[in-house]
């Protein structure tokens, strides 16, 4: 639950000495949902650590479209891009429930991580762990249908969610537009391709809870259309790869 987290947890979320070390400099933050942290191109430059609830990073198009980049939980970083390179935000930061952060100065953080080998290997990962997810999606936007965007979206969605004998439940489940704006689409092709996932037992929902249950048949169809991309070697790693099914 949203206000028990503390700033104790700093200490198990982060590698030592990086816990410890920014305790002292730290504050909490409690958040409502539908509340920013971050705005788009603001000057701040603090970083934000999520020690409980979720987050959601996006960008706003000028004629209003939302385009969801990222949902964050515990253990999340927001924020270190400008703690880093001083340049304004590069996307809006919205609570999308109630949530608990620990808030630092950019500064200190990167004079933090940069401190210790252990620390700064720990940052690098970070990054590089974000760079792969997002040279993912690009490929994902410029070389796959609409339909095949939604079947890795819902493949990763399910891995996040966890997979067990071959089915995963995801709740709550995003609605049909926040798909849409992931994969950059509109709801009624999301509705349409959704529609004919269940109609092939693949997929069923029920209010905010959808679930895959027949995860393994979704990585074949996602490998037939995209290859074998990092998202399958996830699959595979969850034991739903070739020849499992």
């Amino acid at each position: 639950m949203a206000g028990v987290a503390n700033l104790d947890s700093l200490v198990d979320l982060l590698p030592p000495p990086l816990g410890e070390e920014l305790l002292p400099h730290s504050r909490l933050v409690s958040l409502r949902p539908g509340q920013i942290v971050i705005g788009h191109q603001d000057s701040s430059s603090d970083v934000f650590i999520v020690l409980d609830g979720t987050l959601r990073v996006e960008l706003v198009s000028r004629n209003g479209r939302e385009i969801i980049l990222d949902d964050l939980s515990v253990g999340d970083l927001v924020g270190e891009f400008s703690a880093l390179d001083g340049h304004p935000r590069s996307a809006t930061v919205t609570a999308t429930s109630k949530a608990t952060l620990a808030r630092l100065p950019g500064s200190v953080f990167k004079d933090m991580a940069y401190a210790t080998p252990q620390s700064a290997e720990w940052l690098t990962l970070k990054l590089v762990k974000m760079v792969r997810a997002m040279t993912e999606r690009v490929f994902e936007l410029n070389a796959l249908a609409v339909r095949s965007r939604l079947h890795c979206e819902l493949l990763r969605l399910a891995l996040d969610a966890g997979i067990s004998e071959n089915s995963s439940l995801i709740a709550p489940s995003p609605t049909h537009v926040e798909l849409a704006n992931r994969i950059g689409t509109h709801r009624e092709a999301v509705t349409r391709e959704l529609q004919y996932l269940q109609k092939q037992g693949i997929t069923s929902s029920e209010g905010r809870k959808l679930t895959v249950g027949d995860c393994a048949r979704l990585a074949e169809i996602v490998r037939a259309a995209a290859g074998d991309v990092e998202l399958i070697q996830r699959a595979n790693q969850a034991g739903i790869g070739r020849g499992v099914a």
